[in-house]
């Protein structure tokens, strides 16, 4: 199972900055998966919203390397 970085917005309306976190990514994870990973391993406090996971809903839009995605 490699490891991976990901560097992770956290603040509030008066700022914030970027963190990282360093998990393991199974084969087949989205970036959705690796998000529950993080919150339910090193950052209980982060607020993830999503409803479908199929991308179709778009609650669980998200900006990778500066792009939108869901």
């Amino acid at each position: 199972m490699p490891e991976r970085i990901f560097q992770i917005w956290r603040g509030d309306k008066s700022g914030g900055e970027f963190v990282e976190y360093r998990t393991a990514v199974d084969e087949g994870m989205v970036v959705l998966d690796v998000l529950h990973r993080i919150q339910a391993e090193q950052a209980g406090d982060m607020a993830i919203r999503w409803n479908c996971k199929a991308g179709k809903c778009g609650s669980c839009s998200v900006e990778i390397n500066g792009k939108p995605k869901l």
